[in-house]
């Protein structure tokens, strides 16, 4: 897989760049996603028995598997959490899902959960890291977003990240509005903004990309929105990349479905991997 990929010219949404990851991966492999699920509601989350701020149950009732990004948002319930790491949920089966937490000021039953935004790369970031040392990733992700909150003067009254979100909506939908969706064989994407990479996203097809894509651009906008007034060279993205894919090479890429750790040169990360496949791989500078 990682042989066939390379990252093509650049998509300029304001100071947001997009370099596309492009491949030859199709195949038919095509999960639902969580938003897919939930709209067909063929499928649910809930808090188990004895509620836990750091899992969930996904049920899923489809003839299909369930894909979740790692820091995707699920909110309701008794407080907004993100999903720790990729995960995919077998066709009519259960499963416990890592969570954490991105509003602070609540543990409060407010009704079933739903579907929510992605976490911008910062706090991927955060995710990321917390599967190679031992840190306090709550206690980082919710200083994190309050800096957010900071930063982008938004206010929330539970210091919520889905809040930052809608308050910058309109902001965001700026960002997107001439942009449709990146050429038919990209499989993932890198972001810059500023003099810095935000991340990549890389998938097993175009497919399953696509399926995302809406989602994680807006998430890189999110990021970009603080940078605007920065300056400064651009970052080494095709070394970056090269770095990826030279790790990724090395991976033993193997098994009916289970998480990896993925380390190189200035970036750590996670994959999927399921039957064999890599479904999804997720990467950031540190």
């Amino acid at each position: 897989m990682f042989n066939s990929l390379k990252a093509s010219e650049p998509i300029f949404l304001r100071n947001l760049i997009i370099y596309p990851i492009n491949g030859d991966t199709e195949n038919g492999f095509n999960p639902l996603t969580i938003d897919e699920t939930l709209s067909l509601k063929t499928g649910k989350f809930c808090e188990l028995d004895t509620p836990d701020i750091n899992k969930i149950i996904f049920e899923n009732k489809n003839t299909s598997p369930v894909l979740m990004l790692d820091g995707e948002e699920i909110t309701g319930s008794l407080q907004n959490r993100i999903i720790t790491t990729s995960n995919l949920v077998e066709a009519e089966s259960s499963k416990d899902i890592p969570v954490i937490c991105v509003e602070e000021e609540r543990w409060e039953e407010i009704g079933g959960f739903k579907t929510g935004y992605c976490s911008y790369p910062r706090i991927r970031t955060i995710l990321a890291k917390s599967l190679y040392k031992k840190i306090d990733t709550q206690r980082l992700i919710w200083n994190e977003i309050n800096r957010k909150l900071t930063a982008t003067k938004t206010i929330s009254t539970t210091s919520s990240m889905h809040d930052i979100y809608n308050n910058l909506q309109a902001e965001i939908s700026r960002y997107l509005e001439d942009f449709h969706s990146l050429n038919r064989t990209t499989i993932g994407l890198i972001g810059v903004a500023g003099n810095r990479i935000l991340g990549c996203d890389i998938f097993l097809s175009p497919k399953i990309y696509r399926k995302f894509e809406n989602k994680l651009i807006s998430s890189y906008v999110l990021d970009a929105i603080e940078y605007q007034r920065k300056s400064g060279n651009l970052p080494d993205v095709e070394k970056f990349f090269a770095s990826i894919k030279s790790v990724s090479k090395k991976k033993r890429i193997k098994g009916m479905s289970k998480n990896i750790r993925v380390k190189g040169d200035g970036f750590l990360g996670q994959a999927l991997i399921y039957n064999d496949c890599l479904i999804h791989l997720s990467a950031f500078p540190v």
